[in-house]
């Protein structure tokens, strides 16, 4: 018996991720529908606060920052050895 496929219950693990697929989906839609209720009630720079810290949010998620680091020589690896 493989103890990867066992399930009590009878659902497979396709039949799982379909399952959170279909929640992560539905809570992202009444997020959405949430976010431009509370969008209607505010108006000039509460609106524009509210809007660029959702779209800094959102960009942070997207965008990674890669650090920058100098050459490193040929001299400098020899003199540390």
């Amino acid at each position: 018996m493989d103890l990867n496929e066992f399930s009590p219950d009878g659902l497979t693990e396709g039949a799982i991720d379909a399952l959170i697929r279909d929640v992560a989906d539905e809570l992202a839609d009444e997020s959405a529908e949430l976010a431009a209720a509370m969008l209607a009630l505010v108006d000039g720079p509460t609106r524009n606060r509210v809007v660029r810290r959702t779209t800094e949010r959102k960009l942070g998620s997207i965008v990674r920052v890669l650090r920058v680091h100098g050459p490193v020589n040929d001299t400098a690896v020899t003199e540390a050895a």
